[in-house]
């Protein structure tokens, strides 16, 4: 119902709009998006503190923000469980709602998002919410299915409509390059690439105390080689509690 009803208004607005003229009307609809914009602006209300966000700024972002305390439960909880000033990084961050939330938490967030679009948007949320001590790396924002170098999604399938040209680092090499301190907790979701992100950190995942990785399709098929072993050889295991519970999606790998 949501499209239909999106196509009618679209109707409604190009028919009246088209008869000031080409120039006026686009103006007409330009301010219409701002105003539409502003209307829209959501605050998400947590333990923490609230979240503004946009969710008009993409249907995927807008089911993320209505529905934040439902989504990913499980991935809320454990970061309420951090300690005060615990470094996390949140990598594969779309339009930042899990760093924001970590921010409030009192973490020390470093948010990697490489696609254009959806960064746009991450640093128009931590505008919106006083959060600029955000360290930040870096077509609808907030959607996910992208690849890197051509790598397929978890799914198999890699369907590119524009090719974006972004920085990529392994883990360990971004750490030394930078003179970053290691993360303590880090969260993984990165729609196929998991298991090639954790590859490329074996000395630093030698000091985190946790990861939370999303499994899903080609992932959950070879958890244990692609993810489970290179955080084994780290010294951390899965906290088998964790899965199943929230989204379904997530597992847990702690410091025994």
């Amino acid at each position: 119902m949501s499209r239909t009803l999106a196509a009618v208004l679209h109707g409604v607005v190009t028919g009246l709009t088209s008869l000031e003229g080409r120039r006026r009307g686009a103006m007409t609809q330009a301010r219409l998006v701002e105003r539409l914009e502003t209307d829209s602006i959501h605050a998400i209300e947590t333990a923490h503190g609230a979240i503004r966000c946009l969710p008009i700024r993409g249907p995927h972002l807008a089911a993320a923000a209505l529905g934040f305390a439902d989504e990913e439960p499980e991935l809320l909880a454990w970061i309420d469980g951090f300690p005060p000033g615990a470094r996390f990084w949140d990598i594969g961050a779309a339009t930042g709602l899990f760093s924001m939330y970590a921010a409030r938490r009192g973490a020390q967030v470093t948010a990697f998002e490489p696609k254009a679009t959806s960064f746009g948007v991450l640093v128009e949320h931590l505008a919106m919410n006083g959060l600029t001590r955000l360290s930040l790396s870096a077509m609808a924002a907030g959607t996910g299915g992208n690849s890197v170098d051509g790598h397929p999604n978890q799914f198999g399938q890699h369907a590119s409509v524009f090719e974006q040209g972004t920085m990529a680092y392994r883990i360990d090499d971004f750490v030394a390059a930078f003179g970053l301190a290691p993360p303590d907790y880090v969260k993984i979701d990165v729609d196929g690439v998991e298991a090639l992100i954790l590859k490329g950190a074996p000395e630093t995942l030698k000091s985190v105390k946790g990861v939370m990785v999303e499994v899903e399709g080609d992932n959950a098929v070879g958890v244990d080689r692609l993810i489970g072993a290179p955080l084994a050889d780290a010294g951390l295991l899965e906290d088998v509690t964790v899965r199943g519970r929230g989204s379904g999606r997530n597992r847990l790998y702690v410091r025994d």
